[in-house]
């Protein structure tokens, strides 16, 4: 995910906040560079007992962050353009496409001053075992 988001050219932390990102400066004063935020899981196994690591399904969540509402929805929208669709690389499997099963609105992070707003893109796919 990290890397299909990076070649999207979206500065992008996995679970952390990535260098270079949000304000330059003084909150509000200065120039914010827009970022992203991923919350991969570990995989959930969806096979039988003989194989239970037949498929195992993946989701994620990306945080958007942008100084304006509008912001956040321009990197949402590159990350989605970035991940859905496609075929992420995980050793060893084969996977089927990213899908996008919705997320919440956006949303202000009051949490800092100024408040920036936040986009989450939800995705979800399915891996499959490559044959040994």
């Amino acid at each position: 995910m990290v890397a299909a988001i990076t070649a999207a050219g979206v500065l992008v932390g996995r679970g952390v906040f990535p260098s270079g990102a949000g304000w330059s400066g003084n909150p509000g004063s200065s120039n914010y560079v827009p970022y992203a935020v991923v919350y991969p899981s570990p995989g959930v196994a969806d096979g039988n007992t003989a194989e239970p690591l037949e498929y195992l399904d993946y989701s994620g969540q990306i945080n958007c962050f942008g100084v304006t509402q509008d912001q956040a929805v321009q990197v949402a929208d590159t990350v989605r353009g970035a991940l859905i669709g496609r075929r992420l690389t995980v050793v060893g499997r084969s996977t089927y496409p990213v899908t996008s099963p919705g997320g919440p609105p956006v949303r202000p992070d009051n949490s800092v001053v100024p408040p920036v707003h936040m986009a989450t893109v939800e995705i979800a796919f399915r891996s499959q075992a490559v044959p040994s």
